[in-house]
């Protein structure tokens, strides 16, 4: 019983042992105005109202950023111009997970947060 935790111990060191150097992930500027950051703010803005019922629609994204995901696809750091029914607008920060050119149900909105302005 007392050997399983030693176990466990050498089996996450053997697994960091064998991992690639230089494995971390580097974020890239992205164009906003480019098609696919379009859908993919356009995207977290929808997803983010159909769960919240914010009333909220899709203004632009302002700027973003992608980075190669650990065991495929693509995570995209996004920060979108929302506005919501009194006409107010405001810009969130946003997450997404997703592997371009497959289908919706595979995309994640992992985070949307309001930006807090200065």
């Amino acid at each position: 019983m007392r050997s399983l935790p030693l176990l466990l111990l050498g089996a996450v060191l053997l697994v960091a042992a064998t991992l690639p150097e230089g494995t971390s992930a580097k974020w890239t500027a992205a164009n906003p105005h480019g098609v696919v950051i379009q859908q993919v703010g356009r995207f977290a803005v929808i997803v983010y109202d159909l769960a919240h019922r914010a009333g909220m629609t899709y203004v632009g994204v302002a700027r973003g950023e992608t980075e190669e995901a650990v065991g495929g696809g693509t995570i995209y750091r996004l920060v979108v111009a929302a506005a919501k029914p009194d006409g107010s607008r405001a810009q969130y920060e946003c997450l997404v997970w997703g592997v371009p050119g497959s289908s919706l149900t595979t995309w994640k909105l992992c985070r949307f947060r309001k930006i807090a302005m200065a």
